[in-house]
């Protein structure tokens, strides 16, 4: 019996596909890696632009931290007045649309929603 529930699970076409999630920013900015992951540590002067549905997997495959200990050191720092809160935009079109007309943002999107608009730099 175990091995008629093992091999139907292996015969389960794979149908889930986790999208990747990248940093994105003005095509005119020339922002690294590092500077990501500094903007969303309060480090940088960068406008950031936030989309929720991809929050979870921008902060823990890019900035290495988890969506709450990123949310609480934003909180702390925007509260003593050493960064400005993220902007939220609710889908990844907005936050392409928005970073596409602001250099100087950086924000996050699921990497199947990139366009030649904005450049992908993580």
């Amino acid at each position: 019996m175990k091995k008629l529930i093992t091999v139907s699970i292996l015969m389960m076409p794979l149908s889930v596909v986790f999208a990747g999630v990248v940093a994105i920013s003005n095509p005119s900015d020339s922002y690294s890696a590092k500077d990501v992951t500094n903007a969303w540590k309060g480090k940088t002067t960068a406008q950031l632009v936030e989309n929720a549905s991809a929050s979870d997997g921008f902060y823990s495959d890019v900035v290495g931290k988890s969506a709450e200990s990123v949310a609480k050191k934003i909180k702390r720092k925007v509260f003593s007045g050493r960064m400005s809160p993220p902007k939220e935009l609710p889908s990844d079109s907005e936050v392409i649309k928005y970073i596409s007309a602001n250099p100087g943002s950086i924000g996050y999107v699921k990497d199947s929603s990139v366009d030649g608009s904005v450049k992908v730099i993580k």
